[in-house]
């Protein structure tokens, strides 16, 4: 028989949390991902011809159409010091390897992990180089695994496990759409923590088997203090606090799974109505946070990414309200989530009306913006909200951040902005060409991420007060709403 596997990610455990062990089934993948070379085009042209006898840095200027001092330089100063050329011309071993490495296809081949839902069948917006395993202490009498919390107290875990319910079809669009959230959640959380293990980059994905292996996920159910929901599931990967791409499957687990739905309410720790079921209690619970903070925003369930960033920002700019002295932490986080709301409706924005990438400078004929190019850009659209205030600031986004935003649909907030007015071209029904200057203040939008960069960085000195945090919490909060007809 083979024996249960279980993974943890991440450590922490949550205020409250109760720990949880959620069904997955895993799957092999493999991606080529982009090797980073040793040599730079000139580098490896000059020891190519050093390598096929050609040793003179004056026949080399003239077989490559160079300037043949930079050849000599380039040799006297990179290919020597680096050991990958003699002082007589001649290519070393270590030449040699690097050379070939040059040579040979830029990318490489690696495994990963991709994760698939085993209530929903939706595939988890997280992928990853490794399999963290933890082995349970012993089996108890039920068959529920019991792992070993403290080895010096012997303290004991005993978390809930559900069972694997669903085996859903390979959606490779589906996982893609996975990967472009964990990709912004991933960016979002490096704001927080500069120590994440680096992002896992797939462009294309093979699977490395027909079938995957069935596995848990240890997560924490926990009380979600300051709302808008009553509790949270952990995310199991440590990028987020809370995982709402959990909680809304386990929500629908309830109705059928009396256990769950105790081991919940015992988490919330509120006191429950013996004439109500621990299900109907919990519904109950949930009505309560849906009437008073998400009635006004029944649309935004039409965008899950813009509903999950809309609940934090209200949910922190409630718990600043109602406090008389609030931690600068606090304040801080409310800016950063405000910030990644606005992100969220450009990156809806760019998906429902995609910008072109082909109307931008392609990156083989130029990296940057020529002088005034991106200024003429801007012009070109004709748009009110765009004032000379507001092209003056988006022109400084790098060209290269603006093809990122149109391609992938992540970037800074201002050249997603960028990418989101491309996007405007030929595309009468887009919410910029109907929607006046003073709807879409711009102006505005760009002083929050302003602050945001300047106020809510790790490096920086100065700090963002909570008056202005909750100001540009109630201008974003206003600002997505003026989509409501489009989403």
């Amino acid at each position: 028989m083979v024996a249960d596997r279980y993974l943890r990610f991440d450590v922490r455990r949550p205020s409250g949390g109760r720990p949880f062990l959620w069904p997955v089934r895993v799957w092999k993948v493999l991606y080529p991902t982009k090797r980073v070379l040793k040599l730079n085009l000139f580098q490896q042209a000059i020891l190519g011809l050093a390598r096929a006898r050609c040793q003179d840095s004056s026949e080399m200027a003239e077989l490559l159409g160079l300037d043949g001092e930079l050849v000599a330089f380039i040799i006297a100063t990179q290919l020597i010091p680096n050991g990958w050329m003699t002082t007589l011309g001649a290519v070393t071993p270590q030449g040699e390897r690097v050379l070939e490495e040059a040579q040979d296809a830029s990318e490489e081949v690696r495994m990963g992990y991709a994760y698939q839902d085993a209530i929903s069948g939706n595939w988890l917006p997280r992928f990853t180089e490794e399999l963290p395993e933890i082995e349970a202490k012993r089996i108890d009498e039920r068959g529920y695994p019991i792992f070993l919390r403290d080895l010096d107290s012997g303290k004991e875990d005993r978390p809930f496990r559900l069972n694997h319910f669903r085996e859903s079809a390979l959606d490779i669009g589906a996982l893609f759409d996975a990967f472009e959230r964990y990709r912004t959640d991933h960016d979002h959380a490096k704001q927080r923590d500069d120590e994440l293990p680096t992002r896992v980059r797939i462009e294309s994905l093979s699977f490395v088997e027909d079938s995957a292996q069935p596995m848990w996920l240890w997560t924490w159910i926990f009380p979600d203090e300051a709302g808008p929901q009553p509790w949270l599931v952990a995310d199991p990967f440590g990028l987020q606090q809370a995982a709402s791409w959990l909680r809304k499957p386990l929500q629908e687990v309830l109705p059928r799974n009396d256990n769950v739905a105790r081991y919940i309410a015992n988490a919330v720790g509120e006191t429950r109505s013996n004439d109500l079921s621990a299900e109907k209690w919990l519904r109950s619970l949930e009505n309560q946070i849906d009437l008073t903070l998400l009635a006004d925003y029944s649309w935004s369930r039409k965008v899950p990414l813009v509903e999950g960033y809309l609940a934090s920002v209200l949910r922190r700019r409630a718990l600043l309200a109602g406090q008389e002295r609030s931690w600068q932490e606090d304040v801080t986080s409310l800016l950063i989530e405000t910030h990644n709301l606005a992100e969220s409706v450009l990156q809806w924005l760019l998906k429902a009306y995609p910008a072109e990438i082909r109307r931008l400078p392609h990156w083989k004929d130029q990296r940057d913006w020529k002088d005034g190019e991106a200024q003429y850009y801007l012009q070109f659209f004709n748009l009110s909200c765009l004032t000379d205030d507001v092209i003056k600031r988006l022109s400084e986004q790098r060209l290269d951040q603006v093809r990122t935003a149109a391609k992938r649909g992540s970037s800074s907030l201002k050249a997603l902005l960028f990418a989101g007015l491309l996007g405007t071209v030929d595309q009468v029904g887009h919410p910029f060409l109907n929607l006046s200057a003073d709807e879409l203040r711009l102006s505005c939008l760009l002083d929050m991420a302003d602050a945001r960069n300047k106020k809510a960085g790790h490096s920086g000195g100065e700090r963002i007060d909570r008056e202005a945090a909750m100001e540009y919490a109630d201008f974003v909060i206003e600002w997505v709403q003026i989509f409501k007809g489009w989403y």
